[in-house]
């Protein structure tokens, strides 16, 4: 065979390709996916998707889905929490990658969630101290019931802007985050945000932008304000004494919400405030020191 017909031969084999399995071999050499995915409880990590071929990326821990966005020009970057009671152990991280050409990739990546230790409190109290009245324990079914309708929906859309910032200037008080009381030898729920010491009236600020998902007075948690960040991230401003935004608005990073106060059940001033990504409770100090 000459040269002319190997050539005729080999251009009619090359039309005859799928032009996407050039596209395919060539892709998973561009997509730069991680290794494996460490978190504490009541942590947070940022997961990195890297590759200029890339249009969207999607990822799923078993029925919980992990939101990415552009970052940059070639990479994509997620969040993942780890609840504050979440079981240690290795999980898997379901990740789809689709092209320009809307060629998908699959890559399921370790996730290690880690023991942390918290601090413990035990102590003893009347029995009076527990007794709730029929009035009491309906006040607390309509608060549990108004949070969860408020957490049972986020907008897809990452709302947020790097960098999150503290609510108050003050530093944390000594009720921190994870902290079990036992009481009358009963492990209680650990405590789910971080005590910011705020004398009463503190300006209490959004620490980004988001919608204002929840206002309302509740038993437990007080004068309380929820905004959804986006991409299923919420945080949390309890105890307060005044409200300064109006359910359903948007408000932006550094917006008065409200003022500092000692509504709900509390000791004395100061505000909680919480952290939710995909219903994992994790510790808002967490979005200051990984995001940035």
């Amino acid at each position: 065979m000459n040269r002319l017909a190997r050539w005729i031969i080999g251009g009619l084999l090359s039309c005859c390709l799928e032009p996407t399995l050039l596209v395919h071999a060539a892709a998973r050499a561009d997509v730069h996916w991680p290794n494996g995915v460490e978190i504490l409880q009541g942590g947070l990590a940022e997961v990195r998707i890297g590759g200029g071929i890339l249009a969207a990326v999607e990822g799923r821990v078993g029925q919980t889905p992990v939101y990415f966005q552009q970052s940059g020009g070639s990479s994509f970057t997620g969040l993942m929490g780890a609840d504050i009671e979440a079981k240690p152990g290795i999980s898997k991280l379901l990740l789809l990658a689709t092209t320009r050409r809307g060629t998908i990739y699959e890559r399921k990546v370790p996730v290690h969630i880690k023991t942390k230790a918290f601090r413990t409190e035990s102590f003893s109290v009347p029995p009076s101290f527990d007794q709730m009245s029929p009035e009491t324990l309906e006040e607390i079914g309509r608060e549990q019931a108004d949070f969860a309708r408020a957490f049972a929906f986020s907008s897809p859309e990452r709302l947020w802007e790097a960098p999150f910032v503290r609510p108050v200037p003050q530093e944390a008080s000594a009720s921190s985050f994870g902290m079990r009381r036992i009481i009358n030898g009963s492990p209680r729920a650990p405590h789910s945000g971080m005590d910011l010491s705020a004398p009463f009236g503190t300006e209490v600020v959004a620490s980004n932008y988001g919608r204002v998902v929840l206002i309302g007075n509740y038993f437990f948690a007080g004068g309380s304000v929820v905004l959804d960040h986006g991409g299923g991230l919420f945080t949390m401003y309890f105890h307060l004494s005044e409200f300064r935004v109006e359910q359903g608005s948007s408000v932006k990073r550094g917006d008065i919400i409200g003022l500092s106060g000692a509504s709900g059940r509390v000791t004395g001033p100061h505000l909680h405030w919480g952290a939710r990504l995909s219903g994992a409770r994790i510790n808002p100090l967490e979005l200051l020191k990984i995001i940035s």
